[in-house]
């Protein structure tokens, strides 16, 4: 079995051939903050950062979340677990400013996917897609499952986005849900050098075999390490999750751009 993944999605198809004059949107992606429904200090403030990277994407055309954004999420039929109101006002207000919405599943929140739909008009899937952006095919996919082949984690994700996992988990009471995944969840973090360097390398690799991939970029998060390859006119990014440093990723006049949110003038 090959390294790519094996999500169901939906393929927005490329547009026509652009004129020299195509209007560039600017797009804004953003990946693995992991924000808890209890947050601790430390988590407060990245919350507080990350609602001031919100206020900046009033600015853009689109904003990209890669999914990761909640470390915990299961969309219950008639209500929510209580937490993620400042959030979730805050991506009221960037939808209310103009910004498109764009919600692709992580391995922690892909359950957020049929909420999304209905407040902020995203896919009703979470699936990875290709959208035209200007000029540029951009494929988003959260990236779990794409660099590394993993048996067991592979057939664990296969599960949790199944209906029959989903209504096994809607059979168990809601705190005995969010303990469960609050121990699968272990702690979230950059990569180590050491994992750096490996990851990059799987990456390198993974490109080198996209020669006829129906796209010119695409974007990830998951790793949990910013980096950007490039090889036979195609670009492979991966953002670096909010974390520290705080990263992001910035399409601007057809150019993709990782960014340290708070270090250096705003590229926006």
């Amino acid at each position: 079995m090959n390294e790519t993944t094996e999500h169901t999605e939906r393929q927005v198809q490329p547009e026509p051939a652009q004129a020299a004059d195509t209007v560039e949107p600017t797009v804004l992606f953003v990946s693995d903050s992991h924000f808890h429904l209890q947050p601790d200090p430390a988590e407060s403030a990245r919350m507080d950062q990350f609602l001031q990277l919100l206020t900046l994407s009033h600015q853009v055309d689109h904003l990209v979340l890669l999914g990761d954004i909640f470390d915990f999420w299961f969309d219950y039929p008639h209500f929510r677990l209580k937490g993620y109101e400042a959030l979730l006002h805050g991506l009221d207000e960037v939808r209310a400013a103009g910004t498109q919405l764009h919600f692709i599943g992580g391995n922690h929140d892909i359950w957020a996917v049929d909420y999304f739909h209905r407040r902020y008009q995203c896919t009703a899937t979470g699936a990875p897609e290709t959208i035209q952006f200007g000029s540029r095919r951009v494929r988003l996919d959260h990236g779990d499952g794409l660099l590394k082949f993993d048996w067991a984690y592979n057939s664990f994700r296969a599960m949790v986005r199944t209906r029959p996992g989903i209504v096994l988990a809607k059979s168990l009471h809601p705190e005995i849900l969010f303990a469960l995944s609050t121990w699968l969840s272990g702690k979230s973090r950059g990569a180590t050098r050491d994992e750096a360097s490996a990851i990059e390398e799987r990456g390198r690799r993974w490109l080198a075999r996209q020669q006829t991939a129906p796209w010119d970029l695409l974007v990830m998060g998951h790793v949990h390490h910013g980096f950007v390859h490039e090889n036979g006119g195609r670009q492979l990014a991966a953002l670096a999750g909010w974390f520290d440093p705080l990263g992001y990723g910035l399409l601007r006049d057809g150019r993709f751009s990782l960014h340290e949110f708070g270090r250096g003038p705003s590229p926006l």
